[in-house]
């Protein structure tokens, strides 16, 4: 088995010093899988009886609404299995559900979804507004994109407008109410250990790269939201130049952005944590300890999640 970079495990218990072994033994198991219920097909009584038949074992997670888990040993009959195939169920991890539930999405809102492929958190979205609402998807890689299309059809999300295109590239003068940005970032949250293309590519410079990335797509559709709405910003990575650096100069530069603290019913849990206070000479003392960071764990993989308010 190829070992983690030293650079990062430097770095990560720099970042996580109380927390650093706990992460390691997280990248070493294998995370509970999970799922939603697509309450726009089923109400779930056909889906557990499904399951109950085919002694497919699925529990309901308490501490967030519609979230089952499972042992990865089910994996391959659940993606077998009519409920599936249907579209009456959603194999999404858990920390990728919760930035849809921080957006809070409401019937009528008008919501744009940046790097929206391959649609968990887009169809998620139409979901909780029963289709009652519109959707923008952005998306510019081809199969992703394909990707995208495919699971709104199969998901039975109708309120949803895909763009394929590069999101730097999109020009429009419309204001939404809301509006994810799930921004492609260096991954690192999502390292296991049994797969070594989660961490083979990691390097110091594409840290950089994408922090650029996300600072060009945070500052762009900044633009794009109304006075009183609200942008999540998200991603999937433990690298603070990725994470509390971007809002921290982003709040700098833009005096009509506010950072709201964040509270959802797990926010008791050991692997649900405020933003880091500083990271080598970096204060990060301005965001108040509201942006929430997801520590890898047996149920979660690391994540991100700010909330802003165009004042």
């Amino acid at each position: 088995m190829k070992s983690l970079p030293f650079t990062f495990l430097t770095r990560l218990e720099q970042i996580y010093p109380q927390n650093f072994h706990e992460i390691l033994q997280a990248f070493a198991t294998n995370r509970q899988g999970s799922f939603r219920l697509n309450f726009l097909k089923t109400n779930g009584d056909d889906v557990f009886a499904e399951f109950h038949a085919k002694n497919i074992i699925a529990k309901k997670f308490d501490l967030l609404d519609n979230v089952f888990t499972f042992d990865r040993s089910q994996e391959f009959a659940i993606k077998g299995s009519r409920a599936f195939y249907d579209g009456k169920i959603y194999l999404q991890s858990i920390a990728s559900m919760l930035p849809t539930l921080v957006l809070n999405p409401q019937k009528g809102e008008k919501i744009l979804d940046v790097c929206a492929a391959p649609g968990s958190k887009t169809t998620q979205i139409a979901m909780l507004q029963q289709n009652d609402g519109k959707i923008v998807a952005l998306e510019q890689n081809q199969i992703r994109f394909d990707k995208l299309n495919y699971n709104i059809q199969l998901q039975g999300a109708t309120n949803i407008e895909t763009y394929k295109i590069d999101a730097r590239k999109f020009e429009s003068a419309a204001l939404f109410d809301k509006i994810l940005l799930d921004a492609p970032c260096s991954a690192e949250g999502r390292i296991s250990l049994q797969n070594e293309k989660s961490f083979g590519f990691w390097s110091e410079e594409n840290i950089l790269k994408k922090s650029q990335l996300q600072t060009e797509l945070l500052q762009k559709f900044w633009a794009n939201l109304r006075s009183g709405g609200e942008l999540i910003y998200s991603t999937c990575t433990l690298a603070p130049e990725e994470n509390e650096m971007i809002i921290v100069n982003f709040l700098e530069k833009n005096v009509d952005a506010q950072i709201l603290p964040i509270s959802l019913s797990c926010k008791n849990e050991a692997w649900w944590k405020s933003n880091i206070a500083n990271f080598g000479n970096n204060d990060f003392s301005s965001l108040n300890g509201f942006g929430i960071r997801i520590l890898p764990s047996e149920y979660t993989e690391g994540f991100f999640i700010v909330r802003l308010k165009k004042i």
